[in-house]
C-alpha cells in the first residue's frame, strides 16, 4: 500500500484533570507529562520511528533537556502555543515560536492550538508558519463541531492544512481517544480503510498518557488504557502498520523544505 503514515504527539503539560475540579500544580503537570514522554521516546527509538511534537512552550521552558533531547533523535517540533490553557491571544503564535525556535536553533513550521480552538490562517502566516494541523473534522460534543471542513489535506488562504484522520462517511477520528476505547481490530480497520482512501493517516496522542494516571479526576475514556499498558497497545499498532509497509513521515515533510512550495499529498 502506497500512502504515508503521521504519527504526532501533542506535548502539553498535564492538566485535563483541572477541567474537571482537581487542580493540580504546574510542577506535577509537567512531571507526569515528562513521565510518559521518556516511556514514549524509547518505544520509538526501539522502532526506529520519527515523529512531530506540538509542543508547549512551558513545557519546553520547564524540560530543556528533554526538549533538545526530541530533535537529537530526528523528531520534529512544531508549535503548540504558549501553554495549554483554554483562552490564547494571537501574540501567542509569535511567542510560542519564538521560545521553541531559540531552544531548538532549528525553524518551527507547523502550529496546533490546544483543544483544537480555531485559528487564522493569516495570522499563522504571518507569523512564518507553514502548515496547521488544528482541525478534527469531526464533532466532539461540548467541544467542537468541524464536520463541515474537508478530510483530506488541503490549502486554505496560502496556509497548508492538516486535518487530523477520520474515517469516511460518519467521521470516526483516529486518535487517542478512539484508540484506547475501541477494539484493537476495529481501530486497524478503520485506519486501513482511511488509509486505502485518503493516502495518508495523521493519528494523535499525549505523551502523560503513557504515564500512570487512573487516579486523577477525568473521564473514563481519557484514562481506560494507560502507562505501560497504553504503551504496549501503541507498540502492537505501530508493528502492524509497519506490516502494511507504508512510510512513516513528519508532518513537517507536507511542505517543501524550509517551509517553501507546499507538497499537497
Amino acid at each position: 500500500m502506497t500512502g504515508k503514515i503521521y504519527l504526532n504527539f501533542d506535548l502539553e503539560e498535564f492538566d485535563i484533570p483541572c477541567e474537571y475540579g482537581q487542580p493540580i500544580k504546574e510542577e506535577e503537570q509537567i512531571e507526569v507529562t515528562s513521565e510518559g514522554l521518556k516511556r514514549l521516546l524509547e518505544l520509538l527509538q526501539k522502532k526506529g520511528l520519527q515523529a512531530t511534537f506540538f509542543t508547549t512552550a512551558s513545557f519546553a521552558l520547564n524540560q530543556t533537556a528533554l526538549a533538545k533531547n526530541l530533535l537529537e533523535l530526528g523528531h520534529e517540533i512544531a508549535s503548540h502555543g504558549l501553554d495549554h490553557k483554554p483562552k490564547a491571544k494571537e501574540e501567542d503564535l509569535f511567542l510560542s515560536k519564538k521560545i521553541l525556535e531559540e531552544i531548538s536553533s532549528v525553524p518551527v513550521l507547523g502550529y496546533r492550538s490546544p483543544r483544537f480552538r480555531p485559528v487564522d490562517p493569516q495570522a499563522l502566516l504571518s507569523h512564518g508558519y507553514a502548515y496547521n494541523s488544528s482541525i478534527n473534522p469531526t464533532w466532539l460534543p461540548g467541544r467542537y463541531n468541524y464536520l463541515h471542513y474537508p478530510r483530506k489535506i488541503f490549502s486554505y488562504q496560502g496556509l497548508v492544512q492538516v486535518p487530523i484522520s477520520t474515517t469516511p462517511i460518519v467521521r470516526v477520528p483516529l486518535c487517542w481517544l478512539s484508540f484506547k476505547n475501541l477494539p484493537p481490530s476495529l481501530f486497524n480497520l478503520f485506519s486501513w480503510i482511511t488509509l486505502k482512501e485518503k493516502g495518508y493517516l495523521n493519528i494523535f496522542f499525549h505523551p502523560w498518557e503513557f504515564a500512570p494516571i487512573q487516579n486523577y479526576a477525568m473521564p473514563k475514556a481519557a484514562k481506560s488504557l494507560d502507562g505501560k499498558a497504553l504503551l504496549k497497545r501503541l507498540e502492537e499498532y505501530i508493528n502492524w502498520l509497519m506490516s502494511l509497509e507504508v512510510p512513516f513521515a513528519k508532518l513537517g515533510e507536507v511542505v517543501g523544505p524550509m517551509g517553501n512550495s507546499p507538497t499537497l499529498k
